[in-house]
């Protein structure tokens, strides 16, 4: 009987399974929002984005924290809410990269109140039709170029609510699952 060797088997496993973990990096510049999620309206890229008053209206974390949320699922359409820009100061409490390429920017108040601040993946095949395109690319050079000092440091951030159903757990958010994603607009 003819011996088969595995080691070629393995090695194709192997070689799968790096190229797997590869596209799953926080690094993929073309990586993007699962399909799981209001995709379309955290990129402003649904048909209502035309409708969103980008004249920024000053909250703080507490506040927008308090705001009344309505319940929404993967398929509801742009809400009254969403349509509205704030800009919020406040301290950068975490700095952190998602596996969607997104960077979340969380601030949090002296009273221990948080909101989460996404800026997109440019590299995301549908950022390209956001109505919010050069924003996002300008906040995304900011957040790389200031990355390593921005903890800890009070910054400015304009950005678009959005009602966020991913993370229905506790982590240090907004209490109402607020966000402001995309992100505008952030500086020292």
């Amino acid at each position: 009987m003819k011996k088969v060797s595995i080691l070629p088997l393995l090695f194709i496993a192997l070689l799968s399974s790096i190229v797997f973990i590869q596209s799953c990096k926080k690094n993929d510049p073309d990586s993007c929002n699962g399909k799981n999620t209001r995709r379309e309206i955290k990129l402003a890229i649904d048909d209502a984005a035309s409708e969103i008053d980008i004249t920024p209206i000053s909250i703080s974390v507490e506040e927008i924290g308090q705001l009344s949320v309505d319940e929404v699922e993967k398929t509801s359409e742009r809400q009254a809410i969403e349509k509205k820009v704030y800009t919020i100061t406040a301290k950068v409490h975490k700095l952190s990269k998602h596996r969607d390429g997104d960077w979340k920017v969380k601030l949090t108040d002296e009273d221990d109140k948080y909101i989460n601040c996404e800026s997109p993946n440019p590299g995301c095949e549908f950022v390209g039709t956001s109505v919010f395109l050069n924003n996002i690319q300008s906040v995304r050079e900011w957040i790389e170029t200031n990355k390593d000092n921005l903890v800890g440091e009070t910054v400015p951030i304009t950005g678009v609510a959005f009602i966020d159903i991913d993370h229905k757990y506790p982590r240090n958010a907004a209490d109402n699952e607020l966000e402001l994603h995309p992100i505008l607009d952030i500086h020292f």
